[in-house]
C-alpha cells in the first residue's frame, strides 16, 4: 500500500470518530452519519429591547432543530416618549410658558410651549397723572407688575373745583366770621391806646405768629384779647421782635400787678422767638422798658423758648433756619430777610429792624407780603441791594408811614398792591409838622404811583389847631380809622375791617391834610 493511501485510510476514521463523538456534544455540522446538520436562522423576530440610546435585538430559532440565535436589530432604536407634560410656570404676560416631560425609556427631557397661555398683565399701583380739569376728571396710569405694559384708565372724581381767585391783588370786602377758616390771615392790630406802635397776627391753621406787640405796657390787655380770638391753643409758634423801641416790644411785658406782669410773654407759650440781632438799648438801665424786655425773654427762655437773633436765622447757625414752613403742605412760610445792620451797628435804632418776607404757593404762582419793622432809608437801600424782592400783594408800610421810610427804591421794586399804616393818623406824638405826622404827604407822594390800596389802623382826634403847618399842641385823643385791618386767603383775597373800609384817600382826615399823588405823576 502506498503510502498516501495509508494517510487518507486514517484521516477517514479520524473523521467518523469525530462525527461519532457530535451525537454527544453537539460540537460538529461536518457529515450525516448520525444525522447531523447545518443550522438555518431565517425568521428572526425582535425582542422589542430597543431603548431611545441603543438599538435591540432580534432572535431566530433553527428550522431544523430547536436552536436560537440572537442579534443585534440594527435602526431599531425607539423615538423618546414624552407623555406626562409638567406646566413650568414661566409664562408673562406677553409669552406664552412652556411644560416638560421625560422620558419614559430614558432621562432625555422635552420642553414645548403652551399654546394660550400668556397670563394677564397686573396693574396694582395706579399713579394720577395730574391732568383733571375743572371740566373733566383726569387719568391715572399704573404700569403692569410683571412687563413694561402701562394701564390708563379714568381718575373719577378729580374734577378741580372752580379756580380759586389769587392770593393778592386787589381784595373783595370779607367779614370777621370768615377768618377763622381761611388757610392763612393777616391782622393789623389797634393797640388800644392813642400811640403809635406795631402789632401783626399771623394765622396758618394752629400756626401762629406775632410779629411786634407796641405801643405801650398798657397795650397788653387788648393785645391778649384779640389774639386769644384766634390762638385757641395758648401757643405762639413764632414771634418776631423786630427792634427794641418801646412801639414794639412793650406789649411783650404788659403791666405788673402783685409783681406779676400781664404781657403776651406772660400770658402764651412762645415756641421760637426771634429778634433784633443789635441795639443801642442799655440792658442795665433800671426800670427802663428794654431792660424789661430782657427779663420777660430771660423769663420765656426758662419756660422752654427757642431764642434766635436774625443774623442766626440768616447764616443759620446754632439750629436757627432762614425760611421756617408754617403748614404742613409747605404752601406757606416765613423767610428772615438780610439787613446790612445784622452785621453792622448804626445810631438809628430803626435801622437794626427784622425784615421778613412771608410767601403763600398756589399751584405755579407765588405771593408775597413784606414786613419791614421800622427800617429807614440807609436800611431799604440795602435791602434792596442784598435781597431778591419780589413784587408784594401786601406791605406794612415802613416806619409807619414815615417820611423817613418807604423809599422810591424800595417801592420801584415791591410794586405793592396794598399797603397797611399801623399808626395814629395825624397826632403830635412825634412831630408837629402836619405834613410829617403819620402817615406823612412824602409817604403818600411815593405810594400813590403804585396803588390807592392804603388802610389806616387808628385816627388821632381832638388834635389841637393847625398853626403855619405846626401842631400848636401836644394832646390829643383817639379812634378807629380803619380799625383792625385783616387781610386772608381762603377762596378769594379778601379784607376786614373792624371799624370801615375807607381808603386812606376817602377819609376826611386826609382831605383836610393831605393831597393825592395821581399815580404815575
Amino acid at each position: 500500500m502506498k503510502k498516501d493511501s495509508k494517510i487518507k485510510r486514517i484521516l477517514a476514521v479520524a473523521a467518523a470518530f469525530s462525527c461519532a463523538l457530535s451525537v454527544f456534544c453537539g460540537g460538529c455540522d461536518t457529515g450525516d452519519i448520525f444525522g447531523k446538520h447545518a443550522h438555518s436562522y431565517v425568521n428572526y423576530v425582535s425582542d422589542d429591547n430597543a431603548t431611545c440610546t441603543a438599538n435591540g435585538t432580534e432572535t431566530a430559532k433553527c428550522e431544523k432543530c430547536d436552536k436560537t440565535h440572537t442579534r443585534e436589530e440594527k435602526n431599531s432604536k425607539r423615538e423618546h416618549s414624552f407623555v406626562s407634560y409638567a406646566p413650568n410656570g414661566d409664562a408673562t404676560c406677553t409669552a406664552n410658558g412652556t411644560e416638560t416631560a421625560k422620558c419614559e425609556y430614558c432621562d432625555a427631557t422635552d420642553k414645548r410651549e403652551i399654546s394660550n397661555s400668556k397670563t394677564e398683565h397686573l396693574f396694582t399701583n395706579y399713579i394720577p397723572d395730574g391732568n383733571a380739569t375743572e371740566e373733566r376728571d383726569g387719568t391715572k396710569t399704573a404700569k403692569c407688575d410683571r412687563c413694561d405694559q402701562t394701564d390708563t384708565v379714568a381718575d373719577e372724581g378729580t374734577k378741580l373745583p372752580p379756580a380759586a381767585e389769587p392770593a393778592g391783588g386787589v381784595p373783595v370786602k370779607g367779614s370777621a366770621e370768615e377768618i377763622n377758616e381761611a388757610d392763612f390771615s393777616i391782622h393789623f392790630l389797634e393797640l388800644g391806646n392813642k400811640y403809635t406802635g406795631d402789632c401783626t397776627l399771623i394765622k396758618c391753621g394752629d400756626t401762629e405768629i406775632l410779629i411786634d406787640a407796641g405801643s405801650r405796657q398798657n397795650s397788653a390787655p387788648t393785645l391778649n384779647k384779640y389774639i386769644a380770638r384766634y390762638c385757641t391753643d395758648g401757643v405762639l409758634e413764632y414771634v418776631i421782635a423786630t427792634h427794641a423801641h418801646q412801639d414794639h416790644i412793650s406789649g411783650f411785658i404788659g403791666n405788673s400787678s402783685g409783681g406779676k406782669y400781664n404781657g403776651v410773654f406772660y400770658q402764651y407759650k412762645i415756641g421760637t422767638l426771634i429778634q433784633f440781632a443789635g441795639t443801642n438799648q442799655d440792658p442795665d438801665k433800671a426800670d427802663s422798658v428794654y431792660q424789661k424786655y430782657c427779663d420777660s425773654v430771660k423769663y420765656i427762655k426758662g419756660e422752654g423758648t427757642t431764642v434766635y437773633t436774625a443774623k442766626q436765622c440768616w447764616y443759620e447757625t446754632d439750629g436757627a433756619q432762614r425760611q421756617y414752613f408754617l403748614d404742613k403742605e409747605k404752601t406757606l412760610s416765613i423767610s428772615v430777610l438780610y439787613n446790612y445792620y445784622y452785621d453792622n451797628s448804626t445810631s438809628d435804632e430803626n435801622d437794626y429792624s427784622v425784615c421778613v418776607l412771608l410767601t403763600k404757593s398756589l399751584g405755579d404762582k407765588s405771593y408775597s407780603y413784606l414786613f419791614t419793622g421800622d427800617l429807614e432809608e440807609s436800611g431799604e437801600s440795602y435791602l434792596v441791594n442784598n435781597n431778591a424782592l419780589p413784587e408784594v400783594e401786601l406791605f406794612k408800610g415802613g416806619h409807619h408811614g414815615s417820611y423817613t421810610a418807604t423809599t422810591t427804591k424800595l417801592l420801584n421794586v415791591i410794586k405793592p398792591k396794598c399797603v397797611a399804616v399801623c399808626c395814629c393818623s395825624g397826632s403830635p406824638e412825634y412831630t408837629q409838622n402836619v405834613n410829617n405826622t403819620f402817615p406823612s404827604q412824602e409817604f403818600i407822594n411815593r405810594v400813590s404811583r403804585y396803588t390807592d390800596k392804603i388802610y389806616v389802623t387808628s385816627l388821632a382826634i381832638d388834635v389841637p389847631a393847625v398853626v403855619d403847618g405846626k401842631i400848636s399842641g401836644k394832646t390829643w385823643n383817639y379812634t378807629s380809622m380803619n380799625g383792625d385791618i385783616v387781610f386772608y386767603y381762603g377762596d378769594k383775597w379778601k379784607l376786614y375791617c373792624s371799624n370801615n373800609y375807607t381808603l386812606l384817600k376817602d377819609t376826611e382826615w386826609f382831605k383836610a391834610n393831605r393831597k393825592w399823588q395821581s399815580a404815575g405823576a
